[in-house]
């Protein structure tokens, strides 16, 4: 499955290619308008609020909400329960979609198998829902 991410420090870069993701795409904070037509997982980061109007941008940019499928949030765990995660929170609240994993920077080898588990079962509902 695509996974579309936003890497404004590398943390999610460096997770993405941890993960040995075959098929990605790095948004651009400046210019986040770029479409996908095929389903994907987004992973964003939490750094302030404009992240959210940016994300925002990017899934409501021509069909791109039709294609998310879930949603995973980057953060440090320094900023309390309520801000860990919290622009992943707003986006998978704002359009309905799961969060389906949560994980601090960059990540750790536990983060990267319970993502890529998360992934996997999302792909097998897909194929079963066409199928």
């Amino acid at each position: 499955m695509l996974i579309v991410y936003l890497s404004t420090t590398g943390n999610i870069r460096k997770f993405v290619k941890d993960a040995k993701i075959e098929k990605s795409i790095e948004l651009s904070y400046f210019n986040p308008l770029t479409e996908v037509n095929e389903d994907y997982v987004l992973i964003i980061p939490s750094i302030d609020d404009e992240i959210t109007d940016v994300i925002s941008e990017f899934i409501d940019y021509k069909n791109n909400l039709t294609y998310l499928q879930a949603v995973v949030g980057s953060g440090n765990t320094t900023f309390g329960e309520d801000g860990y995660c919290y622009n992943a929170v707003q986006i998978s609240l704002k359009y309905s979609k799961p969060l389906i994993h949560k994980f601090e920077h960059s990540g750790t080898d536990i983060d990267i198998r319970i993502f890529k588990e998360e992934v996997q079962k999302i792909e097998v509902a897909r194929a079963t829902k066409e199928g």
